[in-house]
């Protein structure tokens, strides 16, 4: 199983590198452009716009589709486990910090792949330190909780 090579991986000693989803990426990107067509048609055509308004229809339209395109850019790990805790994008967390790892999936999966919420124990109060997201990670949400559970009950101790 993947977890497990993972698990192997950081129990020697090495980091578990997780970078950006690049299909997730790229079909949200698509998804995007299709909307961006579809309004672009539907205010050009049904509403008759000037030329002023369909300039700043492209505009916002070119923000909207090159906004998820960004994330590409990334080349560097969003996310990495090690025996000693967990980073997200350069932020770190030691195991015993880390309180609970939770996946909410959502109810239309149209837009989102679901997400991961990460909370730690700030002054005996639990607080949510992360919220990454299914394109964040090249790994099933599902297997790097597990992996991250996994991660907690061997290398958490308690205090």
């Amino acid at each position: 199983m993947v977890t497990e090579n993972f698990a192997e991986k950081i129990a020697s000693g090495e980091k578990a590198q997780f970078k950006v989803n690049h299909t997730l990426v790229i079909s949200s990107s698509l998804l995007w452009i299709a909307i961006g067509l579809l309004l672009y048609v539907v205010f050009d055509h049904v509403k008759a716009i000037n030329g002023t308004e369909k300039l700043i229809l492209l505009i916002f339209i070119g923000f909207i589709v090159l906004r998820p395109l960004f994330r590409l850019l990334n080349l560097s790990p969003t996310l990495e486990l090690s025996a000693e805790g967990m980073a997200y994008r350069g932020d770190f967390q030691a195991w015993n910090r880390v309180e609970e790892v939770r996946v909410t999936m959502p109810s239309f999966k149209l837009f989102s792949q679901g997400r991961m919420l990460v909370y730690t124990k700030i002054k005996d109060q639990q607080e949510m330190a992360w919220d990454i997201v299914a394109a964040d990670v090249n790994m099933p949400l599902a297997d790097l909780e597990m992996l991250i559970n996994e991660c907690m009950a061997l290398y958490k101790t308690e205090e």
